[in-house]
């Protein structure tokens, strides 16, 4: 006699990264959530359907779902809208933020793998790159670090990357970050760095600030408009370096930013 395939029914918080059109009708949805970490769904007549889904599944969203796991891709049978992040869907450039959150985001997940911490960051961001007062850069430069110490790829900001000098006190007023080696360089250990960029010392202590502080206060930070250009710099040429690969929609970011 065959088996019947156990059919699972979960509800979870959720943040919609990804949605991808599957044929005339339907979607492939991603999500980041709290407990299963990365999920994928399938939307069945998620574009025709005014009832079930109209307006509701927009990208970096916070949603509640409902998915039904059977057998293959889970189903979504019901989403509804924690947070819709108004001033983030009608501006480009915080859109533009958001879109290359999700994309690194999705790079770097597993499925089924929880990920408390890293939603706590992305709904956290969010909500920060959803107030109109604040710099979308700046919000960006504290979800990026945030994120490199959840993934293990905190830069290193205390000693050399390349013989462990202590570097808490750097002399001088800008210091060396190797790209490669993921930290500051010493002099002595700068000649080795064939991927660098220099950094003021104020901004050093501005994101050793933020790593120090971690989730619960690095939001709290603000920073000047010189910090931010070369923090921000700085975090989009060394994170995609440790995931592999450049994100696309780093590009558009930059198109959009220039405009």
């Amino acid at each position: 006699m065959a088996l019947v395939p156990q059919v699972i029914i979960r509800k979870a918080r959720a943040i919609l990264l990804r949605k991808v059109e599957y044929g005339d009708h339907d979607v492939v949805l991603t999500f980041l959530t709290p407990d299963k970490g990365k999920v994928s769904a399938f939307a069945k007549n998620a574009k025709k359907s005014v009832k079930r889904f109209s307006g509701v599944l927009e990208l970096s969203t916070l949603l509640e779902i409902v998915v039904r796991q059977g057998r293959g891709l889970p189903y979504l049978e019901e989403a509804s809208i924690l947070d819709p992040y108004e001033s983030i869907r009608t501006d480009y450039l915080r859109s533009a933020y958001a879109g290359y959150w999700s994309e690194v985001t999705i790079q770097w997940l597993e499925e089924d793998v929880p990920q408390e911490r890293l939603f706590t960051l992305f709904e956290s961001a969010l909500g920060a790159l959803n107030d109109s007062r604040r710099s979308p850069g700046s919000v960006s430069i504290l979800f990026q670090m945030l994120f490199l110490d959840i993934a293990g790829f905190a830069p290193s900001l205390a000693q050399c990357a390349g013989c462990g000098a202590s570097m808490e006190t750097p002399s001088g007023d800008r210091v060396l970050f190797d790209l490669d080696r993921g930290g500051l360089v010493c002099p002595q250990c700068r000649g080795e760095a064939r991927h660098r960029m220099a950094i003021s010392v104020g901004t050093l202590k501005q994101l050793r600030w933020v790593l120090d502080e971690g989730l619960e206060g690095a939001f709290r930070v603000r920073f000047s408009p010189n910090t931010e250009r070369e923090a921000l710099a700085l975090m989009e040429r060394f994170l995609p370096r440790h995931l592999g690969r450049e994100p696309k929609s780093l590009s558009f970011l930059s198109k959009i930013r220039s405009t």
